[in-house]
């Protein structure tokens, strides 16, 4: 309980600094406006009330990213332990969460592209990140512990920066990437004494994270790029198209690495309500990235990876709490250290940059 508790704490504090440094410029700008005219006030007051509604809308958008991703987690982790086939189970979930998409435009609850092949043609860089993604993460939470595996992708501000960098050439102060070093410190700690270490495990949440820094990054300058056919889609739209792209890519490796084993895999296999727990978990995580999306949509790639850290503290404790995965002391306190390791980087990273 004290384990839990800590990180508890560690993931309350990175909540609290994500936006506690624009609360602050605005309530300055706020009161040093001038006095002598009502009309200042009324403005001032406007942006505040602004400002507000703006953290308001992305806190909701984060907290409901954080519950399908947990919904998601727990779902996935039960159907792995049933059939250990995680390249198709993977795959099948991108195609629930293409269908949903198709659905979703057909039905004209949503503007989807003028011409599909030509978005999905031009999404295919995002695309082949975001399946290989989505690939080594079911492999990684179905080789070892859900929390283990969430650790370990702690790490993914690191990727961000890094990609971010070499992608956009956006090089942060020095001070900014010194404060990585506790998140690397404690993520290291947290796997050099975890009971449960698997190295297929922690090599493909390494591997999600290199992929999900590029799909990151690349999806938000889709969004800015002038002239793209993916411009114009909006972040939900741009989503399902890679989504479709992603399983054009995936499954037919998919196919070629686990479809000689499945039948083997499946006999004798006694869980009426496997199906319907793949279906969900497919829709949970295509349900989950979509909100990442808009959350993506209205936040800076690197702050979107210091939100996903917050949301794998998450995980962490609902994974301890469903399924009683052990984790000793020095565990909890490594993951502690990389969690405020988080805190200090979203700090600078806003002070500094």
């Amino acid at each position: 309980m004290q384990h839990r508790t800590a990180l508890l704490l560690a993931a309350l504090s990175v909540a609290s600094s994500i936006e506690a440094p624009r609360s602050r410029t605005t309530a300055l700008r706020a009161a040093a406006a001038p006095k002598t005219s009502p009309l200042p006030a009324v403005a001032a007051g406007g942006a505040l009330d602004a400002g507000l509604a703006k953290r308001l809308e992305v806190g909701a958008v984060f907290a409901l990213w954080y519950a399908l991703n947990v919904y998601y987690n727990v779902l996935n982790k039960k159907v792995l332990k049933v059939v250990k086939l995680p390249w198709l189970v993977a795959t099948a979930q991108l195609a629930v969460g293409g269908l949903y998409s198709l659905g979703v435009w057909a039905a004209g609850l949503r503007a989807g592209p003028a011409d599909l092949g030509a978005a999905v043609k031009a999404a295919l860089p995002i695309a082949a990140a975001h399946g290989a993604g989505q690939a080594a993460t079911v492999v990684s939470l179905g080789a070892g512990a859900v929390s283990s595996t969430h650790v370990i992708k702690a790490l993914e501000p690191l990727f961000s920066a890094a990609v971010n960098a070499g992608v956009n050439g956006e090089v942060l102060p020095l001070g900014v990437y010194a404060s990585l070093l506790p998140v690397i410190g404690g993520v290291g700690g947290a796997v050099a004494t975890d009971l449960s270490f698997n190295p297929l495990s922690f090599a493909a949440a390494m591997a999600s994270n290199l992929c999900f820094a590029f799909r990151a990054v690349c999806s938000k300058n889709a969004m800015r790029a002038p002239g793209s056919v993916l411009t114009a889609l909006g972040a939900p739209s741009l989503f399902g198209v890679v989504t479709l792209g992603a399983l054009l890519l995936v499954a037919p490796v998919a196919l070629a690495l686990e479809l000689p084993g499945l039948a083997g895999a499946v006999a004798g296999v006694a869980s009426p309500g496997l199906a319907a727990s793949l279906a969900c978990s497919g829709l949970f995580h295509y349900l989950n990235n979509e909100v990442m999306y808009l959350a993506l949509a209205r936040v800076h790639p690197v702050t979107l990876a210091v939100g996903n850290t917050l949301k794998r503290v998450v995980v962490i404790l609902a994974a301890l709490v469903v399924f009683q995965e052990p984790m000793n002391l020095a565990t909890a306190v490594g993951t502690a250290v990389a969690i405020a390791g988080v805190l200090l980087y979203s700090v600078l990273k806003q002070k500094l940059a």
